[in-house]
């Protein structure tokens, strides 16, 4: 009997220690690459939370919701994040209710890393203002210093306006065919006809939770430069992803060569 109470006590020990590991590991980006999020709308309820996307998993960019603004900027900047990689999404719907309010939220954040449009085209949202803006951020010194990004479900209506934006994602989850949760074929048809206006992808926490080993492992053979954690969904406030689901996601990242663990300090 005292034998097994101190295996049992050993295995507890190691029980422990595996779990204080896991907790105190933490990650960062290869050189070169570049490992993004757009976070839950939770992250922005305590900058605390926010800097643990960057100070324990390593989430270098970070994308803001459009619903967001100066004040959110600054909190990510409290939070680690330099102005430098953080992406503000604009939608341009807004642009028609009111313009000078739009583009004064804009100003407002200041010069940042770049502005992202959600599926514009599949969207039917307007070219006209897309050029309208464009024009004014440009004159007003923000554009070209920040990056034009663009998401799209087709890569043919993603071809038909390559040429005014920096980089194009695939904002899909699973093959065009709806044959599964691997965007492999998708990922290397858009390759071929988009080239290196397509070298960053979306990874879902949601939808691709059991597959980001695969994933990483297509991105690392299409040479991708980039990943983007979508973890806003789902959009209830207590449904936001847990941990175990952050360290998977990384460990893919680790072993397929996008991320790295942080040497303990």
């Amino acid at each position: 009997m005292p034998k097994i109470k101190f295996i049992l006590l050993v295995l507890c020990l190691l029980l422990i220690s595996t779990h204080t590991e896991a907790q105190n590991k933490k990650y960062e980006p290869v050189e070169g690459k570049i490992i993004g999020i757009w976070p839950h709308n939770n992250r922005f309820t305590d900058t605390a939370k926010l800097a643990e996307l960057k100070n324990r998993w390593g989430f270098e960019n970070l994308l803001i919701a459009a619903i967001y603004g100066k004040q959110e900027v600054e909190m990510a900047n409290k939070a680690g994040f330099e102005s430098a990689n953080i992406s503000l999404q604009i939608y341009l719907p807004d642009l028609q209710t009111n313009k000078e309010k739009t583009v004064n939220n804009l100003k407002e954040c200041g010069k940042i890393g770049g502005y992202y449009f959600d599926e514009p085209i599949s969207r039917k949202q307007s070219l006209p203002d897309f050029l309208w803006l464009l024009k004014v951020l440009s004159e007003e010194g923000y554009y070209p210093h920040a990056q034009f990004v663009m998401s799209e479900i087709n890569e043919y209506r993603a071809k038909q306006v390559d040429f005014l934006v920096d980089e194009i994602m695939y904002s899909g989850y699973g093959s065009k065919e709806n044959l599964g949760l691997d965007q492999q074929k998708s990922w290397k048809e858009w390759q071929s006809l988009l080239g290196s206006k397509f070298s960053m992808v979306w990874i879902s926490s949601l939808e691709d939770a059991d597959h980001y080993r695969t994933l990483f492992k297509a991105a690392k053979e299409l040479c991708m430069r980039g990943a983007w954690f979508y973890q806003l969904e789902p959009l209830d406030v207590d449904k936001e992803c847990d941990d175990s689901n952050f360290e998977k996601f990384c460990e893919a990242a680790v072993e397929f060569g996008f991320m790295k663990v942080r040497p303990t300090e």
